[in-house]
């Protein structure tokens, strides 16, 4: 199989056409870690690492996006190092303790909008109490227990989400940028664990790393006169990182914001619904408890326009009691990844 560490091998070996069109999205670069182990901690760290040469010389690959300036370190022996745990975390039966929260009941405990609510089949529309930005809502699952997903309940959800967008554009025209995201748990930034979505809509101009893609693609069609969107799809197709499933394109993304990230390419956010599940399902068989879903949306008026892009990323172990985002991620904007987008893609597969 596949993996990240050979990356420049299969760079390497593309067609003259492909690798010229994968040299102009991404440059790919390797090196060595070199460090000497003392003999007192040997013992130590081949139980830990499985050997002592794999830890005195390390492989580490670069990846850099030419376009949009996303870069992402490979070291999968960062999978392995010691982390402060807490192993005794029990999700199931922490998830079960929180029971009868305020979202378990919406429609008495919690705030809604100044129009209303929007109600699906298996979710309902509330305002957030403490908002990012002027038209912040929810969208509270009736599912509790956010890990309990199914096909119809993730089109629901996302269906009443689109309601609500459409809904605030219809009453506020000038609040025309919708953005979708779904935080899972703690590790992903959710404050309440009953599971739900969170969607905002901002006036004037996008969101700020919508706004910084679509400047990346435009700038990309003026220099190439080709679609941004799709040349990225092939980049990771033709090295065995991408695939086609009806209307949307998945992809193990090659300069993940954190580890596992995965980018579906769909025409509509109607046409997304199944996608999202089997990726999500995948994940969850691979381990992922905790994750965050973000939709970048178009603006509602059709000013400008590029496919709907679905970004899903793992927020790592629940026991862990690390964060996942350390200095190089906030500050140097390179992320340090540990999965292998190889081991990804496959297993996503196996999903369809």
């Amino acid at each position: 199989m596949k993996n990240i560490l050979s990356l420049l091998d299969y760079v390497h070996s593309l067609s003259k056409t492909d690798k010229e069109l994968f040299s102009r999205i991404y440059s790919v670069s390797g090196d060595l870690g070199l460090l000497k182990v003392p003999k007192d901690i040997q013992p130590w760290v081949s139980s830990k690492f499985g050997s002592v040469e794999v830890v005195e010389s390390q492989k580490i690959i670069r990846v850099d996006n030419r376009i949009t300036f996303e870069s992402s370190l490979f070291n999968q022996l960062r999978a392995k190092r010691p982390i402060d745990t807490n192993n005794k975390t029990d999700v199931e039966s922490l998830i079960k303790k929180t029971e009868n929260d305020p979202f378990c009941k919406p429609l008495t405990n919690t705030p809604r909008d100044s129009f209303g609510r929007v109600k699906g089949k298996q979710s309902i529309s509330a305002s957030n109490i403490a908002k990012y930005d002027s038209h912040h809502g929810l969208i509270i699952f009736k599912e509790h227990n956010p890990l309990k997903f199914s096909l119809s309940s993730i089109k629901d959800y996302l269906e009443t989400a689109q309601k609500w967008i459409n809904k605030v554009y219809k009453l506020n025209p000038e609040r025309k940028f919708p953005f979708i995201m779904w935080n899972c748990l703690w590790k992903s930034g959710a404050s309440i664990i009953h599971g739900h979505m969170q969607t905002v809509m901002a006036k004037e101009k996008h969101y700020g790393n919508i706004e910084k893609l679509k400047m990346f693609s435009d700038v990309y069609t003026d220099l190439f006169k080709a679609d941004y969107f799709n040349d990225l799809f092939k980049c990771h197709e033709i090295i065995g990182l991408g695939f086609k499933k009806g209307k949307n394109k998945v992809l193990a993304h090659l300069t993940p914001i954190k580890d596992k990230e995965t980018i579906i390419i769909a025409k509509e956010l109607n046409d997304s619904s199944k996608t999202i599940y089997k990726v999500l399902k995948a994940y969850m068989k691979m381990g992922v408890r905790s994750f965050n879903v973000g939709i970048y949306l178009n603006p509602l008026d059709n000013s400008w326009k590029f496919p709907v892009i679905i970004r899903i990323v793992d927020r790592g172990n629940l026991s862990d009691n690390t964060t996942d985002f350390g200095g190089m991620e906030v500050f140097a904007g390179t992320s340090i990844i540990s999965s292998d987008p190889f081991k990804i893609i496959n297993n996503i597969k196996k999903e369809f």
